[in-house]
């Protein structure tokens, strides 16, 4: 599900509202996995012109080992996005013999004045949970440590990790993780994951930004 919410003021800058959808569940069908996609057109405060914005919430392929399966899922989702972009957002790119071109993302993302992807983008960390429940128990045992041991369980992030190589993501940023995994807790509790299934804590629900003017990042919080 997707909610655009606009503050009243601004109601009469909204020049267009469009939406898709991408499934990537099981055989490209099932709406399990996958993301919608909010084409926004607004006047800007101070000019003529108007920003273009793209809007994804996304959930991605679960699973420690399965980031290639969740590069992939982002890689198929901005490419149907741009595929499905209306006429007056984006035009169809065509070849020079008139037939359309293929879509793979990157014309939508390079189009776009500011592009938000955020979601449960299932994303791990690459370590032994026990390795980092004790790094998690330092922390708040011991604030002092808390910057450097934070940097330790980032640097194994998948996330930050496939930005960083380019093979999705590419182009995008976050604003700084300060706050503990968010993933996963028992229902009701501050007990991560006590289920047969013992799932390393992580941070799979992110909100990522790409645009052309800087943006400002007020709170990133849990």
């Amino acid at each position: 599900q997707c909610a655009l919410y606009c503050h009243r003021d601004r109601l009469g800058d909204v020049e267009m509202i469009n939406i898709a959808d991408v499934t990537c569940g099981v055989g490209n069908v099932l709406h399990n996995k996958g993301a919608i996609g909010l084409y926004l057109k607004m006047k800007c405060n101070s000019s003529d012109r108007s920003s273009r914005i793209l809007l994804v919430t996304g959930h991605l392929a679960a699973h420690v080992k399965n980031v290639d399966a969740r590069n992939a899922d982002f890689h198929r989702i901005v490419s149907e996005l741009e595929a499905q972009a209306p006429a007056r957002f984006l035009r169809p790119k065509v070849n020079r013999d008139g037939s359309p071109a293929e879509c793979d993302g990157r014309r939508l993302l390079d189009s776009m004045d500011h592009v938000f992807f955020a979601g449960d983008l299932n994303y791990r960390v690459d370590l032994p949970r026990e390795h980092v429940e004790k790094c998690i128990l330092d922390m708040k045992r011991s604030p002092s440590s808390r910057e450097k041991l934070m940097r330790k369980l980032l640097r194994r992030d998948q996330l930050l990790q496939t930005i960083a190589s380019g093979q999705a993501f590419a182009g995008f940023d976050e604003g700084k993780i300060t706050f503990l995994p968010t993933f996963k807790f028992d229902k009701g509790s501050s007990d991560y994951d006590t289920s047969a299934k013992q799932r390393v804590p992580a941070w799979t629900d992110r909100i990522l930004f790409r645009a052309k003017q800087k943006v400002k990042v007020c709170e990133y919080e849990s």
